[in-house]
């Protein structure tokens, strides 16, 4: 078997990269560990309506939900509201999650690329050192992959990294425990997603309900794994919900569990190979989303692999546009939401209470972190030392 490329996993990431690259005419192979392309599905399913300008889906097949915005309640009960277009990029729409990576990928068969399931890699391909496809398993039968470049998709502490000699092990600092119920026979507000912070409701992390249905909600609870124990994310949650008479009626149509980085982005080129996606920490430190930042960055990896395969060059001096573009992009906006993420971590739930109390009648239209951090210190004077480091930010 010989491909221009090969991508180990069909997520977003995956599908975006294998889509870009096949329509710049590279031949290419994705590889997937699962049976069915989007199941389990690992995600609350919120998105940006950016999506949009991609122009990658067709149809609204994959839309569960069209969201007004996000309101954020602080661990007093103070609402902050925020329009869509202003509340990040976890909201806007939401999603069915498991048809919405099905459509990525049938863009991406549709292109050019195949798709191979119950596929796993088991490690790299090699020959004189140099990177030269991967090793796979199908059913019990081990077989290699030959192709000119390797595209790790395969999210969290990547294998393709870690074989290909990158540091993708996550601190447990760097990591949020998730746990979440798609819940039926439960009464809320429609139009918005709401996030509930709090060291007793979230600790590091926070509680999220988004709307699917008339009666449907994915309820959720995320936590750092640095403050959490075994099972405490589960509990956590059970908690949350039996706290709130409109979800404690609710019956579980679906349970979910799983993890998500909040580090800063990792070196993810090396000669003949890239990382995209979770497998590179491409996702928001503060809120763990990562599906906007997937479907940018498969696009920027995709258009890279169709320049490299257009010119045979496979080299990690080829392969670097791809990074070195997000680094003046996306990069940008995720480094400065790590730093985001460790000020709000050094909170009291005293600190957030005054925050959210600033923030509940801010016109955010105007929204930049220098106004930002002025209107929150007009009404709290007592924050300004706690929020001087996001006066660097504003340089950002």
């Amino acid at each position: 078997m010989k491909y221009d490329v090969v991508v180990v996993g069909s997520g977003p990431a995956g599908s975006m990269t294998a889509r870009f690259a096949a329509e710049s005419g590279a031949n290419v192979l994705i590889i997937e560990r699962r049976q069915e392309v989007g199941v389990p599905v690992l995600c609350g399913e919120g998105i940006s309506k950016g999506v949009d300008e991609f122009k990658v889906l067709e149809g609204k097949r994959w839309l569960a939900n069209n969201m007004d915005g996000a309101r954020i309640i602080s661990p007093d009960g103070t609402m902050v509201k925020l329009a869509a277009d202003m509340a990040g990029d976890e909201t806007g729409y939401v999603l069915y999650r498991d048809i919405f990576d099905q459509e990525l990928a049938r863009g991406a068969i549709r292109a050019g690329a195949e798709l191979m399931l119950n596929t796993c890699a088991v490690n790299i391909l090699k020959e004189n050192g140099k990177i030269k496809g991967v090793k796979a398993k199908q059913f019990g039968e081990e077989f290699d992959i030959e192709a000119d470049i390797v595209v790790g998709a395969d999210g969290v502490e990547s294998k393709i990294g870690r074989w290909a000699g990158m540091k993708t092990t996550l601190k447990p600092y760097d990591l949020e425990t998730c746990a979440q119920y798609t819940l039926s026979n439960v009464e809320f507000d429609r139009a918005y997603c709401d996030f509930y912070l709090g060291k007793k409701i979230a600790p590091g992390g926070y509680a999220w309900i988004f709307p699917k249905g008339k009666d449907i909600a994915n309820v959720g609870v995320g936590i750092l794994a640095s403050l959490s124990e075994p099972g405490m994310s589960l509990k956590l949650l059970d908690k949350f919900i039996n706290s709130r008479p409109e979800l404690k009626k609710g019956e579980p149509l679906r349970f979910l569990a799983g993890a998500v980085p909040v580090a800063e982005p990792i070196e993810s080129v090396r000669d003949n190979l890239l990382l995209v996606g979770d497998a590179a920490r491409q996702v928001d430190p503060i809120t763990g989303g990562g599906l906007m930042a997937s479907i940018e960055a498969g696009k920027t990896a995709g258009e890279t692999i169709g320049k490299a395969i257009d010119e045979q060059r496979f080299d990690k001096e080829m392969l670097l546009p791809y990074e070195e573009k997000l680094k003046n992009t996306l990069y940008k906006k995720l480094k400065r939401n790590y730093v985001v993420k460790e000020i709000i971590l050094g909170m009291e739930d005293k600190t957030l209470n005054m925050l959210a109390d600033s923030l509940k009648d801010y016109k955010f239209d105007e929204l930049s972190t220098l106004s930002l951090v002025k209107a929150l210190v007009l009404k709290h004077p007592s924050l300004l030392i706690k929020l001087k480091p996001l006066l660097k930010l504003s340089r950002l």
